[in-house]
């Protein structure tokens, strides 16, 4: 067989194993006359074909095709298990997220090649962080017609401590349910925080916190409400109600609201304690009627020593007058913790603080500011459209989610009640004036005190009119005075429209009472008829019925034995019968 060299073509002997001229492999020819390659050691990226000078040209382009091939298909694995592994190096990311009370879950991610990563730079993903969300206050006056109004803060750790600064955030980074939302806004851009400064000025506020110390407590709530004003910026949007009260509620307040701080500061310094006694209750329920009134974000922060003492409003009934209009309440008190105040603010969504003499007093207030009024300024009002439709007076629930580039939060499920419509939270203000001023009026005897509050010419107004001023008048002619006592709980039950206009009002009332020598609850439900004073425009009571239902031992119970088997009782003496 004839071999032939595989570089040059020259021709040799078949005991040749190379070219005697160039050195290259020799190769031999086939029984068709084809040369029958013999492939030299090469590197493996390169394929060099040995083939005869004469052979056929068909062979070169189809051996090409093949190699491009061949290395195309080993191109493509190799960018699919980077792309593979670069896929999975994201979703890990995605994976690191957490709840707004957890530590983020991290899933391991499988091995990424070096050369892969430094090979595809514009897949590598940051870190999610974890936020956590405060919400401050929840508007749903316009539930059906805008959307409810959230306004929140944002914080970087659980316990609320360490607030995120201003961060560039837009609407289609959060949902509400599962929803998009309607809007974002910062409320310095866009409102006006309205305060309401509620001031205990009692005669337990004459007295020291302690023995060691000479300054009263009045002197600590003055000098704490005029720097609390002083702290805040000039440029802050904020507008501001002073409401000064001891044994009863001022029908007007020391200062409606205004912008004016010169004047509001003016008012605070001027205070001093009139020796009277705590309608503590009482002035955060006006308080919270008149910061109704006001629109965009509001709060009500009381500066008191926490001690009630009046006929009236009651703890219970703040709370839920408070939830059913959204606005929180923050207490300030002095000489000491008190559980009703912490309790107040905890369940109203504000927060609680205390202050004594050995604090340093400017520190404190810089404290209280920067939690309060400045979260108010830097927070977020979002607005979402709800999709299932409740009527006023009923709960709603939402969980609020954030997902931001660098930080992700979500709330738990909370719930609100839908505010009710402004002529039913009208009528609900002008019952609790009545039952204000009926207080005083009976303790006084003055029917003067309570008639603007009861419609004239009817049979009710005739009758109360006889009862304070002749009937009670007696008594206390025979040394055994009227006394009003004070309400330990009350809420209203229902509140309806009836066909005339009139609005009637089922009132749930707990107060103390002597049985047998034994501190037990009587408990009333009373139904009241109120209607628009033709004149004023003011709604007034122009009836009243009384149904006395029961005695509790448990002053904490909300009335739920006021029935027996479906059938309202008298009179009942212990439902608790051995």
């Amino acid at each position: 067989m004839n071999m032939f060299c595989g570089k040059c073509g020259t021709e040799a002997s078949s005991n040749d194993r190379f070219c005697k001229k160039c050195g290259g492999a020799l190769m031999g020819e086939t029984d068709l006359g084809e040369p029958q390659p013999q492939l030299e050691a090469v590197p493996s990226t390169e394929i060099h074909l040995v083939r005869k000078k004469k052979s056929t040209s068909w062979k070169i382009p189809t051996l090409a095709i093949i190699a491009v091939l061949l290395l195309a298909g080993g191109i493509y694995a190799w960018r699919g298990t980077l792309s593979d592994n670069s896929q999975a190096k994201v979703e890990t990311v995605q994976a690191e997220t957490s709840d707004s009370l957890g530590e983020p879950v991290v899933s391991p991610a499988p091995p990424v090649p070096t050369e892969a990563v430094e090979a595809t730079p514009s897949q590598t993903v940051s870190p999610v962080e974890p936020a956590f969300i405060k919400v401050n206050q929840v508007d749903s006056s316009q539930y059906e017609k805008a959307g409810v109004d959230v306004y929140f803060s944002l914080f970087e750790d659980q316990d609320l401590q360490q607030e995120i600064e201003t961060m560039s955030l837009s609407k289609d980074m959060f949902t509400v349910n599962g929803q998009p939302v309607y809007g974002l806004s910062l409320v310095e851009d866009s409102d006006t925080v309205s305060v309401n400064l509620v001031i205990d000025k009692s005669g337990s506020m004459q007295d020291q916190p302690n023995a060691d110390v000479h300054t009263s407590k009045m002197d600590l709530v003055r000098e704490a409400a005029v720097q609390f004003i002083d702290n805040i910026p000039a440029a802050a949007k904020g507008q501001f109600e002073v409401l000064s009260f001891s044994s009863y509620v001022p029908a007007v307040a020391d200062v409606p609201f205004t912008s004016n701080r010169s004047m509001v500061s003016s008012q605070l310094s001027s205070l001093e304690s009139d020796g009277g006694e705590t309608a503590l209750y009482d002035s955060l329920t006006k308080a919270l009627y008149d910061t109704n009134e006001q629109q965009g974000p509001k709060y009500v922060i009381a500066f008191t020593d926490g001690i009630d003492s009046n006929y009236g409003s009651s703890v219970e009934s703040v709370i839920d007058l408070s939830r059913q209009l959204g606005i929180p309440i923050y207490m300030v008190g002095f000489g000491g913790e008190d559980d009703k105040l912490s309790y107040i603010s905890d369940e109203t969504g504000g927060q609680h603080f205390f202050l004594s003499v050995d604090d340093d007093l400017q520190t404190e207030l810089k404290r209280i500011y920067d939690t309060v009024f400045q979260r108010y300024v830097k927070q977020y009002k979002l607005t979402y459209l709800p999709a299932k439709k409740v009527a006023p007076g009923q709960e709603f629930s939402f969980i609020m989610n954030m997902n931001a580039p660098q930080q992700q939060a979500e709330t738990t499920s909370l719930t609100y009640e839908r505010k009710l419509d402004n002529n039913s939270i009208a009528v609900q203000n002008a019952l609790f004036e009545y039952q204000v001023n009926y207080a005083q009026s009976v303790n006084l005897l003055d029917f003067s005190l309570v008639q603007d509050n009861v419609q004239e010419g009817s049979e009710f107004y005739n009758n109360l009119k006889k009862r304070i001023e002749i009937d009670y008048g007696n008594a206390n002619a025979k040394g055994t005075p009227k006394i009003i006592d004070p309400l330990e709980n009350y809420r209203i039950d229902s509140i309806s429209q009836v066909q005339d206009g009139a609005y009637k009002i089922k009132f749930f009332k707990l107060f103390p009472v002597l049985l047998d020598n034994e501190q037990v609850y009587e408990a009333d439900l009373n139904t009241y008829t109120l209607v628009r004073s033709q004149t004023s425009g003011n709604w007034q009571v122009s009836n009243f019925g009384r149904e006395e239902c029961s005695i509790y031992r448990d002053p904490s119970d909300p009335g739920s034995l006021c029935t027996d088997n479906g059938v309202k009782k008298l009179f009942s003496g212990d439902p608790w019968p051995n």
